[in-house]
């Protein structure tokens, strides 16, 4: 994302037109998570995970082709960031569904700090790296470290044990699965509820992270290498947050999840007004900790364990509405930010955030009851 907001600023020089990428790679994302979680429901995943990671690598590699070539416009990236989202919707349900499917519950919790972890080191290794090469080499060569990394992918992806099937209700219409799954998910008090909170956290609280490159080069006057420094930060916090919360006592996870949000709105808002890159880069190492190092995992591991095997891929689905807030919430915010600053922007994105938490994740009596009530 680094790369592809960076491209379009090359070739447009336009915040706003970063933040149509992003709404243009998050609207297929949303739009398409619920199919996506009905297919990883009903298909082998690890297959599904292999044809879909290919897809993204050839797109990349095409755009890739257009940048070496110099016939890239701004056009080819929308395209490109509207398939990506598509494929993207398909890959995160089942990518997360099976985590469950490898362990047992026990050590679920875990099992998702570890997920995330890895996760969390890419972003460590991958943004300062990527910044070097494109301020360094190109964009082209940044888009081609990209492709590589996708390949590698593959090969990891394959030699993945066979992975259990759980009961897929395939014979069904899929229009009829997706319909049960979400009934259920009305129906059962924790799911609604952190699934809610998830999602008004990825889209107020979290859309800042999308337009990074951005707010880097207009807030903070840095160039690529310094956006990638931001977001080493973020991933530095988020790897550092997936350690603590294994020490986290696995009865209370929903008044942890509580305590990181409300913490994380009121670091969000600090961070939206320093004016000083490393005061900025440790507020942000913060917010890693609070936000993808913490509330992402907590949400996802709540989520894994309310869940029945045989809606997971749904419930996995709609949970993964939340990063794809992340991009649709990144064109408001560029807009905002073009209208009233990015400080005053993101401060009243926080705000939003935190006020979704105290109204639906405390001032009703399901979450009341979850927050006084230990995890059995």
């Amino acid at each position: 994302m680094l790369v592809l907001s960076w491209l379009v600023l090359e070739v447009s020089g336009s915040s706003t037109k970063v933040g149509l990428t992003l709404f243009l790679y998050g609207l297929p994302n949303v739009g398409l998570l619920m199919v996506g979680g009905v297919i990883a429901d009903r298909v082998d995943r690890k297959r599904l995970l292999i044809t879909i990671q290919l897809a993204v690598g050839a797109s990349i590699a095409a755009l890739a082709a257009l940048s070496m070539t110099g016939a890239i416009t701004v056009w080819h990236v929308y395209v490109a960031a509207a398939l990506l989202g598509s494929l993207q919707a398909l890959n995160q349900p089942a990518r997360v569904a099976m985590v469950a499917d490898l362990v047992d519950q026990r050590t679920l919790l875990d099992a998702v700090a570890h997920f995330n972890a890895a996760v969390h080191i890419g972003r460590i290794v991958g943004p300062p790296l990527v910044g070097a090469i494109i301020d360094h080499w190109s964009i082209s060569a940044a888009l081609l470290a990209n492709v590589a990394c996708y390949a590698i992918s593959v090969v990891c992806v394959s030699r993945i044990r066979p992975v259990p099937s759980d009961s897929r209700p395939a014979s069904q219409p899929i229009l009829r699965n997706f319909t049960d799954g979400i009934v259920q998910i009305w129906r059962a008090p924790v799911l609604l509820t952190v699934l809610v909170l998830a999602c008004a956290w990825g889209g107020f609280g979290m859309s800042h992270l999308a337009v990074i490159p951005a707010f880097a080069k207009d807030h903070l006057g840095t160039d690529a290498s310094g956006a990638g420094l931001l977001l080493l930060a973020s991933g530095v916090g988020s790897l550092l947050g997936n350690l603590l919360i294994t020490f986290m006592h696995r009865a209370w996870l929903y008044r942890w999840l509580l305590v990181c949000l409300v913490s994380f709105s009121a670091c969000l808002t600090l961070f939206a007004w320093s004016n000083w890159f490393w005061v900025s880069w440790s507020l942000f190492l913060v917010l890693g900790v609070l936000s993808l190092g913490t509330v992402w995992p907590l949400a996802t591991t709540i989520l894994q364990l309310s869940a029945p095997a045989e809606i997971r891929g749904r419930v996995m689905g709609v949970l993964h509405f939340t990063p794809g807030f992340h991009n649709l919430g990144a064109l408001p915010l560029a807009a905002a930010a073009g209208w009233m600053g990015w400080s005053t922007a993101i401060s009243i994105a926080a705000g939003l955030c935190l006020l979704v938490t105290l109204w639906f994740g405390l001032g009703r009596a399901a979450g009341r009851h979850l927050a006084s009530t230990p995890a059995g």
